[in-house]
């Protein structure tokens, strides 16, 4: 087929995607902790060949943020890792850093955390355990991270405060959750991040900056037609919020320099689950920044 008949037929491929989404509209909660609940649910396996669209175990992504996060946090403070999920990168965060809190506005995703948080240290005990590896060398530090996970909403007005009087400053992270709130919910959930920076802290996100539209997104992830891939299908199943672009753009909207120091930023990209059996993940174009506040300044 020519670029040119593929061209033309693109529009009527993208309308077949239409009804679904329709559909998975009707399907929504209206409270945003309950979608998440209701997808988390009815999840039974994550990482690269999991149902998790966001969660593809990738060695490589999950190498560049820890190298990342060392190089520009202060490892004296506790990490927080806002909308942990299954707590992937919370585990593989706190190692580097005085204690870390995974939170999320789901208890079915916090359940999900705190499982395979004990499956990673039994497994971890069962190696350690084994004949000729009682010298083995640790990777990372030798101590034990406090690790914890928590039911909270951080894009709820005054949480990062709250926690904040709790765990003192903090370093923050977050992976693709501003692209999936509205308006409101950035802006609160960017007064929750400075409240818990403070002065010493820093943030770091990393976001789906896709630049084309909401279908040809989809077709991304793998949608062909009315046809689509199991993790994405789910996703619209459970009424999650359709996302949306959070680039540089957005970021000098809610992170304005007036209120914060930009103190890196640029492309990235994110690796989804496998879509469908026996392919492998998909590269997702991103934005990440590294951030501190200024002294009295608030966000907007």
């Amino acid at each position: 087929m020519t670029d040119r008949a593929s061209t033309q037929r693109a529009p009527w491929r993208r309308a077949l995607l239409v009804p679904t989404l329709v559909r998975a509209g009707l399907r929504a909660f209206r409270a945003r902790g309950g979608a998440w609940d209701r997808y988390w649910r009815g999840i039974r396996q994550t990482g690269a060949g999991g149902e998790v669209l966001w969660d593809g175990d990738s060695a490589e992504e999950r190498g560049w943020i820890v190298g990342l996060a060392r190089r520009a946090m202060d490892a004296g403070l506790p990490l927080v890792d806002v909308g942990c999920g299954n707590g992937r990168y919370t585990r593989a965060l706190a190692p580097w850093f005085t204690a870390a809190v995974g939170v999320d506005v789901s208890a079915e995703a916090v359940a999900h955390a705190e499982r395979e948080t004990r499956a990673d240290v039994e497994a971890l005990r069962r190696t350690s355990a084994a004949p000729g590896e009682a010298g083995a060398a640790p990777r990372g530090p030798s101590a034990p991270p406090r690790l914890s996970f928590r039911v909270l909403d951080m894009a709820e007005a005054g949480a990062g405060a709250r926690l904040g009087a709790e765990v003192g400053a903090a370093n923050v992270f977050v992976r693709g959750l501003f692209h999936t709130l509205d308006a409101a919910q950035r802006g609160r959930l960017a007064e929750s991040c400075r409240a818990l920076v403070g002065g010493r802290g820093t943030l770091l996100l990393v976001e789906t900056d896709f630049p084309g539209s909401a279908l040809a997104y989809l077709e991304l992830l793998g949608a062909r037609g009315g046809d689509y891939p199991a993790p994405l299908l789910r996703c619209l199943e459970a009424g999650l919020p359709p996302p949306a672009r959070f680039g540089a753009r957005e970021l000098a909207l809610r992170f304005p320099e007036a209120s914060w120091e930009h103190v890196e930023a640029g492309s990235a990209e994110l690796r989804s689950a496998a879509m469908r059996p026996g392919q492998t993940s998909t590269r997702i174009p991103a934005f990440y920044a590294v951030l501190r506040a200024r002294p009295g300044r608030r966000s907007p």
